[in-house]
């Protein structure tokens, strides 16, 4: 029989988790925020006001998305330079898993596969990059030739940027951050780019379709604008003082849909011919494979399939129709357009909601359910299904840790309404 669920006591939850040093805070705002409250405001209770993690949690979709990521920022050195700071993150992570599973007693037979998982993303997305770099975009060139061009000047990656909005019906103003993959100086234009990269199952075309109205463009390119504004910021990263907002591009990369394994063994071609049967004389042209997997040979069969060559010419012609690699492009016009600017309001002040709301768990609805799409159960499902006066327990049973991911002289005030 299932465990009979027990209703949470709400009365002096704040206060208990309080004791247990589980305090609520009023972080600033993210654009990851808008997605934890449509999905559920009770998830962004936990994860972003009271920073309860999973410290051992795993995505394949995040997880080679997050190492695909790295590649990008290090796309600046040298192939050689590359590969080994690539390789010395991989060795940091190997270093924090360690420690993770120690402290969590996780057995050595758990830990090997733990670390073998993140080796193999490592490589996957390695190869991802390696191969969709070399893809051209039709009437554009290679990611590299756009993001590398004459034209375009580096600003900064991964820098903080912050401002300050007004929002309806509350008092004062709420910190908003972003923290772009790449900001770009156009000098022709003398305009600031921001710069996305995206991995997908979906047909880049598919996925760059809802790009220009998602909370992520609107909040980055509110914020670029607000910065701009800012003679210091400008002076600070070397840019002339007329500069302006040029917008947001999103580099979207489709994953492949093979993986890293035995069919990335050295093979030779075996052209005996066949003894018997209606084929008879004719070549076998058959691969026999030999030795391990090497990553050189993913790399190409990778390449192979964003191209459609080799084993995989059959999809040549939807990759003219359809590329696999693709640029979207949200111009600055968006910010003068009135509903556009409307709705980012709108959903700051969703945000701003459950931000600034008193962090009694009672109030902040559940997801319709704690089973996920994929098959998996929700991350936070322990803390829905069991009372609060057992969240400490569930926080070291399930492995959380509290994380603050803002600065708190970010506005991140603690919550005393």
């Amino acid at each position: 029989m299932p465990p009979e669920f027990r209703s949470p006591n709400q009365g002096d939850a704040i206060e208990f988790l309080e004791a247990h040093g589980i305090v609520a805070v009023r972080p600033p705002i993210r654009s990851s925020d808008f997605r934890l409250i449509t999905d559920s405001p009770f998830h962004y209770l936990l994860a972003r006001r009271y920073g309860l993690v999973p410290r051992m949690s795993w995505s394949e979709a995040l997880n080679r998305g997050t190492w695909f990521h790295q590649l990008f920022a290090l796309m600046h050195l040298t192939p050689e330079e590359m590969r080994a700071t690539y390789d010395n993150l991989l060795a940091r992570r190997i270093e924090e898993l360690n420690a993770v599973c120690s402290d969590f007693g996780i057995d050595s037979e758990k830990k090997r596969a733990i670390i073998s998982t993140e080796e193999q993303d490592h490589q996957t997305a390695l190869a991802w990059y390696m191969s969709c770099s070399q893809v051209e975009i039709p009437g554009v060139g290679t990611i590299h030739d756009v993001l590398q061009a004459p034209h375009y000047k580096p600003v900064c990656a991964e820098c903080l940027m912050v401002a300050e909005f007004d929002v309806p019906s509350y008092r004062g103003q709420v910190t908003c951050v972003a923290q772009p993959d790449l900001l770009l100086h156009h000098t022709g234009q003398n305009s600031i780019w921001v710069v996305d990269y995206k991995t997908t199952a979906m047909s880049p075309v598919d996925r760059a379709a809802s790009c220009p109205i998602e909370p992520q463009t609107q909040h980055y390119l509110h914020i670029l604008e607000a910065c701009l504004k800012n003679p210091k910021w400008k002076e600070e990263r070397g840019l002339p003082p007329d500069v302006h907002v040029g917008g947001m591009m999103h580099v979207i990369v489709q994953k492949p849909t093979i993986e890293f394994g035995m069919k990335d063994r050295d093979f030779i071609l075996d052209t005996s011919p066949f003894k018997s049967g209606p084929r008879k004389g004719e070549p076998r042209n058959e691969k026999v494979y030999t030795g391990e997997p090497r990553l050189e040979n993913y790399i190409q069969r990778c390449t192979d399939w964003y191209r459609g060559e080799g084993e995989y010419a059959h999809l040549v012609a939807d990759r003219q129709t359809a590329p696999v690699v693709n640029i979207s492009y949200t111009s600055a016009e968006a910010l003068r357009d009135d509903m556009w600017r409307k709705q980012y309001t709108a959903r700051l002040q969703a945000v701003n909601f459950w931000r600034s709301r008193t962090p009694d768990p009672g109030v902040f609805p559940w997801p319709a359910t704690v089973s996920g799409m994929s098959g998996r159960r929700d991350t936070y499902a322990p803390f829905i299904l069991r009372p609060i006066n057992e969240w400490p327990e569930v926080i070291r049973q399930e492995g959380f840790g509290i994380v603050r991911r803002d600065d708190p002289s970010l506005n991140q005030e603690t919550s005393d309404e």
